[in-house]
């Protein structure tokens, strides 16, 4: 059974999905989606997590085979991010998406929590802020974000045969 009191996200016998979210929750994810592409193509801080280093130290060798991996795979890095964010944001209101679709939500809400939870610097034992904290909105999204993501891969785990959960046959969580 799903942890969201049978889920936003459920299967169709015809392999689509539908996505029963808030209308709040589905314009403030097609809004933030928005948002993020510009941040995303710039050298903002926030992006590291997005696109983390193949090589590190600070010898030449390093550097340079740094370059070459930039060179080969950035640009299909922001690609593959920039379809995943304009697919959530232009089909945040549908009530169903098809396999696909639901797989660039995925990736795009995952790319969401990385800027959103870089920029809060969250960790395993950090302490939600306080409703007057100035972070506490930016919070409520990368929480927000984590439930939605929860959702889609509870449907996505409902899918694997029983033998095929690591958790067993009662079900996640």
């Amino acid at each position: 059974m799903s942890r969201f009191g049978g889920g936003p996200v459920r299967r169709n016998s015809d392999g689509s999905y539908s996505i029963r979210l808030d209308p709040t929750v589905r314009n403030l994810l097609a809004s933030v989606s928005e948002q993020v592409v510009p941040v995303m193509e710039s050298d903002d801080p926030a992006t590291r997590r997005l696109f983390p280093p193949a090589y590190v130290g600070g010898d030449p060798d390093s550097a340079r085979a740094e370059r070459g991996y930039r060179d080969l795979v950035d640009g299909a890095m922001r690609n593959h991010h920039r379809t995943a964010l304009d697919t959530l944001a232009s089909t945040a209101t549908a009530t169903t998406l098809s396999a696909e679709e639901l797989a660039l939500w995925l990736s795009a809400i995952e790319t969401l929590r990385l800027i959103v939870g870089t920029r809060l610097d969250v960790t395993e034992d950090m302490v939600p802020p306080t409703a007057d904290d100035p972070s506490a909105p930016e919070y409520a999204l990368y929480d927000l974000l984590g439930m939605v993501q929860a959702a889609i891969i509870d449907a996505l785990a409902a899918e694997l045969p029983e033998e095929g959960r690591p958790e067993g046959p009662e079900g996640l969580l």
